[in-house]
C-alpha cells in the first residue's frame, strides 16, 4: 500500500500544483491586458482631442512641415542619381529632423497636463516614440527615409523624441497613430505614447493580486494539512491493527501455556483415582494454582493496565536504598544462574526517603529487568542498577548488555501491545515497558533511554 501511496500522492499533489499555477497565471495574463485601462482610455482620449490637427505634440506638424518642404525637390534629385545618394539626403534629413524634434518638444508639459486635468496618478512616466516615416513625391508610393542612426531594426523598433519611460510594449500603449496625405510631395508618420508607472508592473499586479494569491495558498496548504492528517491517522490505524494482531498472537501464546498445564494437571487427578497418593495430588493441585495465580496475573495485566494515573495511587514514604536492595535481592532468587545483578548506590543520603507506591514500582523495576533478561543473548547476562544525584534530581539507572536497539525505537517501545516483529516469539504481551512508562507519569517521574545495537540499553528514571 504504501508503495502504491506515494506515486499516488506526488502525482495528485503535482496536478494539484499544475492546476492552481494555470489559474494564477490566466489571471496575472488577464490582469496585465487590463493594467491601467481606464487611464490609458482617459490619457488616449485627451490626447486625440489634441492631435486632431496635430503630429506628435502641439506645434510638432508646423515644426516637421517646415524642415522637410526644402527637402523634396532635394529628395527627388537623389532618386534619380541612385540610391546611395538618397541615403545620404535622407541621413542628413533624418539628424535635422529628429534632433529638432527632440530639443523642442513639449510633450512632457502636454503629459503633466493632461495628468493634472484628469486627477490620474502623478507618478505615471511616458515616452513619445516614432515608429514609421515615409516620403511620397506622387502620394501613391512611398519612399522610407529613416537612414544611420534612425535607421529601425529589431533591436531598436522606435525612435524616441520624449519621455522618460524605458519599458515599451503592447500594455503601456495609450495611443498609436498613422497620419498620411495623399497629396504629392507629402509624408505619412507613425508615432506611439505610452505610460506606465515606474513601479515595475509584474510587482504591482502581484499586490493586486494578493487576496488571490493567498486564497490560493490557503486552498493548497488546507488540502495538504487534510491529506497529512488524513495519512497519519491511516498510519496509526494501520500500526494499531498491527499491533493488535501481534497482541492477539502474543495473548494467545501466553494464555495457552497456563490454559494447557491446568487441563494436563486436572486431567491427572481425574485418572488417578483411588490409587492416587496425596503428594501427588497435592504436586497437581500446586501447579493448578500457580497456573491459576498466571493466568489472572496476564488478564489483570491486559486489561487493567490503563488505569495507572496519579490520582488512583496509594503513595507511602518508603527509604530507596532499602526498597532496591530489596527488589535486586527477591529478583536474583528467581532467576537462572546466568544472570547477574549489581546493585551500585551513589546517593550522599542512604536514608533519603521517596513517596511511592511500593507494588508498582517494583514491579515496573521487574520489568525493567525482565526486558534485560528476555532480550539478551550474552552468556553472562548483567544487570547493573545505579543509584544516582544529579542537580535536585534522583536517578533509577538500570542498564544491561543485551541486543539493544536503534534509536528510531526509542518511541514505539513505549506504546501498549508494541514489540518488535523480530521479537515475536519471545514471550510477553508488549505491555511491560508501558506499564513502566504509566507507572513513571503516574508518579510524576521522567524516564530516558539510551542503547546501541548489540552493546546494550539504559533506562533511567528520574524522581523529583
Amino acid at each position: 500500500m504504501n508503495k502504491k501511496h506515494i506515486p499516488i500522492s506526488i502525482v495528485s499533489f503535482a496536478i494539484l500544483f499544475a492546476v492552481q499555477y494555470i489559474l494564477i497565471y490566466n489571471t496575472f495574463v488577464l490582469r496585465n491586458n487590463q493594467y491601467q485601462v481606464q487611464e490609458r482610455k482617459i490619457l488616449d482620449s485627451a490626447y486625440r482631442s489634441l492631435m486632431l490637427n496635430d503630429k506628435l505634440f502641439p506645434g510638432g506638424q508646423q515644426l516637421i512641415d517646415s524642415i522637410i518642404r526644402p527637402y523634396y525637390p532635394i529628395f527627388r534629385a537623389a532618386e534619380e542619381r541612385g540610391p546611395d545618394e538618397f541615403d545620404r539626403v535622407a541621413q542628413r534629413f533624418c539628424d535635422t529632423l529628429f534632433t529638432s524634434l527632440q530639443s523642442r518638444s513639449n510633450a512632457d508639459s502636454l503629459f503633466r497636463e493632461l495628468i493634472a486635468n484628469a486627477s490620474l496618478d502623478t507618478t505615471l512616466n511616458y515616452v513619445l516614440i516614432i515608429t514609421d516615416f515615409e516620403i511620397t513625391f506622387d502620394g501613391r508610393n512611398y519612399h522610407k527615409i529613416l537612414k544611420g542612426r534612425w535607421q529601425l531594426n529589431h533591436d531598436r523598433p522606435y525612435i524616441v523624441i520624449d519621455g522618460t519611460l524605458n519599458v515599451v510594449d503592447k500594455q503601456n500603449q495609450i495611443t498609436g497613430l498613422t497620419v498620411s496625405s495623399p497629396q504629392d510631395n507629402s509624408y505619412k508618420i507613425a508615432f506611439e505614447l505610452h505610460a506606465d508607472n515606474p513601479d515595475s508592473r509584474f510587482y504591482r499586479i502581484i499586490r493586486q493580486m494578493a487576496p488571490t494569491l493567498i486564497l490560493s495558498v490557503i486552498a493548497i496548504s488546507l488540502v495538504i494539512g487534510i491529506y497529512f492528517l488524513t495519512y497519519r491517522s491511516w498510519v496509526r490505524q494501520k500500526k494499531m491493527t498491527e499491533m493488535t494482531s501481534d497482541f492477539l498472537n502474543s495473548i494467545t501464546h501466553e494464555f495457552h501455556t497456563p490454559i494447557t498445564t491446568i487441563i494436563v494437571a486436572n486431567r491427572s487427578i481425574e485418572n488417578l483415582e483411588r490409587a492416587a497418593t496425596p503428594e501427588k495430588i497435592h504436586e497437581f493441585t500446586s501447579i493448578i494454582a500457580r497456573q491459576s495465580l498466571r493466568l489472572q496475573k496476564l488478564i489483570k495485566q491486559a486489561l487493567n493496565i490503563t488505569e495507572l494515573n496519579e490520582y488512583n495511587l496509594e503513595k507511602e514514604n518508603f527509604k530507596l536504598v532499602p526498597l532496591l536492595t530489596e527488589s535486586v535481592s527477591d529478583y536474583t532468587l528467581s532467576v537462572k544462574q546466568d544472570v547477574k545483578l549489581k546493585f551500585i548506590n551513589e546517593l550522599q543520603h542512604p536514608d533519603m526517603e521517596i513517596k511511592l507506591n511500593k507494588f508498582l514500582f517494583t514491579t515496573a523495576v521487574y520489568n525493567i529487568f525482565d526486558n534485560a533478561v528476555k532480550y539478551n543473548t550474552a552468556t553472562i547476562k548483567t544487570i547493573k542498577i545505579r543509584l544516582l544525584e544529579k542537580q535536585d534530581l534522583i536517578g533509577i539507572e538500570i542498564s544491561d548488555n543485551g541486543i539493544g536497539m536503534h534509536e528510531e525505537q526509542f518511541q514505539t517501545i513505549f506504546q501498549k501491545f508494541y514489540r518488535g516483529k523480530e521479537y515475536l516469539n519471545r514471550p510477553g504481551l508488549g505491555l511491560g515497558l508501558f506499564y513502566v512508562k504509566k507507572v513513571a507519569e503516574a508518579h510524576g517521574w521522567r524516564l530516558e533511554i539510551a542503547s546501541v545495537k548489540n552493546v546494550g540499553t539504559i533506562f533511567t528514571i528520574w524522581i523529583n
